[in-house]
């Protein structure tokens, strides 16, 4: 990330990312099951079922090198991309194989599926590398699975995380669109990083960014962004009314005194992003009356006024 250009990245870690997995396999089991049926091969028809009989898993880094070359790759795939790269493991894998009107046996095993993360059509595009099997069997069940079953595994890993986005945003009473501009994956956390379409947003230059690992979830944002959304936020309370009040000490002195917000100027995001400091205009004005400490209050002494208009 030493070229980083981004308006707002949020970060989620792999224990974070399959905590959700586990909850959606126990409250979504059919999600995790289903059946195809490809086209015949050489006249004849196959149907392929599947079920994760427990809930797969993320594992944010490329398989080494010996699982890879043990992988049935993709059509037209030949070496691990260098960036990008991560692993759906499925410790239990159900399968089910009918040939014409013939089932075959059910197989049960581990499945480990390389996938690699782009950009495309305003969210995430996935790319399925290869395909690793336990166990696989050897003679015409092997040509099966090869021809089958993988397709099938890697065309369904296409879809695993296809379009995840960051939605839209509410920040500082602004509704922010984010359009992803990276995905990064390292061995702590997936990361996406986007821009905003703001109006008018700051036109600022993030530097080199070195993603924090200490949280499962995290959220960067950047100087530009920030002071464009504080700076709208504030603008929503020009010509507010910021106080408006009096009070009587009976037979001593009354008071009143009103305040009007009218804008601010010159916001700055501080050095430390929790800080911001601008110029601000507030009209104000007060009244002091002294009254005499007769019990009939008679009488009256103004003691001051004033005020400021910017």
């Amino acid at each position: 990330m030493s070229d980083s250009n981004f308006d707002l990245a949020l970060g989620v870690g792999a224990d974070a990312i399959n905590s959700g997995l586990r909850k959606a396999h126990e409250g979504h089991r059919d999600a995790f099951r289903g059946s195809v049926t490809p086209a015949p091969i050489e006249g004849t028809s196959y149907t392929f079922a599947w079920d994760f009989l427990d809930a797969p898993s993320f594992v944010l880094t490329p398989p080494d090198q010996d699982l890879w070359n043990k992988m049935i790759k993709a059509e037209g795939v030949t070496a691990l991309p260098d960036s990008g790269v991560l692993q759906f493991v499925a410790q239990q894998l159900k399968a089910d194989c009918t040939v014409g009107d013939t089932p075959l046996p059910s197989v049960t095993g581990k499945v480990t599926v390389a996938l690699r993360l782009t950009l495309g059509g305003g969210g995430l595009t996935v790319v399925p590398l290869g395909a690793w099997l336990e166990n696989l069997p050897a003679g015409p069940t092997s040509v099966i699975i090869r021809n089958v079953v993988v397709p099938t595994l890697l065309n369904q890993g296409a879809g695993w995380l296809q379009g995840l986005r960051i939605p839209a945003q509410d920040l500082f009473g602004q509704k922010v669109t984010l359009n992803l501009v990276q995905v990064d994956v390292i061995p702590t956390h997936l990361v996406l990083a986007s821009k905003a379409a703001v109006s008018q947003p700051a036109a600022v230059r993030t530097e080199a960014v070195e993603w924090p690992t200490g949280k499962q979830v995290f959220t960067l944002i950047s100087k530009g962004l920030l002071t464009t959304l504080l700076t709208a936020a504030v603008k929503r309370f020009e010509n507010k009314q910021l106080a408006n009040d009096s009070k009587t000490v009976q037979f001593v002195a009354s008071a009143k005194w009103d305040a009007t917000f009218r804008r601010a100027v010159n916001l700055t995001v501080g050095t430390d992003p929790t800080t911001a400091s601008a110029g601000v205009d507030i009209d104000w004005h007060a009244e002091l009356d002294l009254v005499p400490t007769s019990p009939d209050g008679s009488g009256g002494c103004a003691l001051g006024k004033a005020g400021h208009e910017s």
